[in-house]
């Protein structure tokens, strides 16, 4: 798969709402508001978009609802936004990927059609899990016929581009359920399945279960055994590893995420959400409430921002660009920042090489086998680097 090209740029946009809250999400996300509140702050979505005056010059490639739930949003919504951004003065790639997260318990085929006419063509489902003990575990709405239904909902709806997210390691997760969530998920036949180890984040109602000793984690080695099955599942059931946590069939790989690996630009609407352009990362007020008041009175809506160096900005791109199973390109590498990468990374790069962690293929740097078993200790040794050109 080639890479994006270097003008190439996506938008995020961030839809807080959920019915409820799941016991390890730290997510800005809001539960309790109404289709009241979701008009009212799609009206700030678009007035933000409005404000906007410099876009990139290269094609639109991407759009991602993200949340949250943005599938409690009426398709209406969701097409007006859409209308609002691509009849702006911009280029729009004839084959742009515009992907909307939703919950299982949140839709069927009647309104996932209405979606699909509104624009969006690549759906990705919040699975998590196959067990229902396991989903109301971790606070979910829907149940493992929700899951399945929401599938088959999608393919009558028309939608040819379905991706699965899972977890594994979750409390009390036997090797059992995660073969049998493996083999339910793969019979379903979806386009792309993203696989996440469950973290445990500060603040969250699971870390606070699990400091009281409510629930108990499988042991490192079993959580290592499921992410080494899970892989091997995944190629023999025809998906293809293209990221650390991603599989994709037929060259389905998320293209909104190959930006953040490549480190295109990104531009962000929404209460909490990220951008990243001209060397400068910035972020939006989290406040859903304070983000519609200061869009609507047409305000800025931006929190903080953070300019970054050269060198840190190609440090990221190194780190981010081995988390693809092909690696980082060397001469994108210099067409982008104008130096080789051993000019300012070659000790790390040779360290790495010389201890098997990573393998040159030609133009690519890439992990090797073993270093995807250790890849955040490659990561932090970029992170760690300090450039010297």
């Amino acid at each position: 798969m080639t890479d994006p090209a270097i003008n190439h740029w996506g938008l995020y946009v961030h839809i807080p709402f959920c019915q409820s809250r799941c016991t390890y999400c730290d997510f800005n996300t809001v539960t309790g508001m109404g289709e009241q509140d979701h008009a009212v702050y799609m009206k700030a979505l678009m007035r933000e978009w409005e404000r906007i005056e410099d876009v990139p010059s290269g094609p639109l490639v991407s759009i991602f609802f993200g949340g949250g739930t943005p599938s409690l949003v009426s398709p209406d919504h969701i097409g007006e936004l859409l209308h609002v951004v691509l009849t702006s003065p911009l280029t729009v790639s004839s084959d742009l990927e515009v992907t909307m997260e939703a919950n299982p318990g949140t839709v069927d085929k009647k309104r996932l059609e209405a979606y699909r006419n509104a624009g969006v063509n690549r759906l990705s489902l919040g699975v998590q899990a196959l067990q229902d003990h396991h989903l109301k575990r971790l606070n979910r709405i829907h149940s493992a016929k929700d899951a399945r239904d929401a599938v088959s909902a999608a393919r009558a709806a028309g939608f040819s581009n379905i991706s699965l997210d899972l977890i594994y390691g979750l409390s009390q997760q036997t090797m059992a359920e995660w073969h049998e969530t493996l083999d339910a998920a793969c019979q379903l036949e979806p386009d792309h399945i993203s696989m996440y180890q469950l973290q445990i984040e500060e603040g969250t109602p699971l870390a606070t279960q699990l400091k009281k000793g409510q629930v108990t984690l499988p042991l490192s080695d079993t959580t290592a055994d499921m992410a080494d099955y899970g892989r091997d599942f995944m190629e023999r059931a025809g998906l293809e590893r293209y990221e650390i946590s991603n599989y994709a069939r037929n060259g389905r790989w998320s293209r909104h995420n190959r930006l953040y690996w490549t480190m295109n630009p990104y531009l962000a609407l929404g209460a909490g959400a990220h951008g990243y352009w001209h060397g400068r990362r910035w972020w939006n007020v989290r406040g859903v409430r304070r983000y519609i008041e200061a869009s609507l009175a047409g305000e800025s809506v931006e929190a903080g921002a953070e300019p970054l160096a050269r060198p840190e900005e190609m440090r990221e791109y190194v780190w981010l660009g081995l988390r693809e199973c092909q690696g980082f390109s060397r001469s994108r590498f210099v067409r982008r920042f104008g130096v080789v990468p051993e000019a300012l990374f070659g000790r790390t790069l040779g360290r790495l090489l010389q201890q098997g962690l990573i393998e040159r293929d030609g133009d690519r740097i890439r992990l090797s086998a073993r270093g995807f078993d250790v890849a955040n200790y490659v990561f932090r040794e970029f992170v760690e680097e300090t450039a010297s050109a």
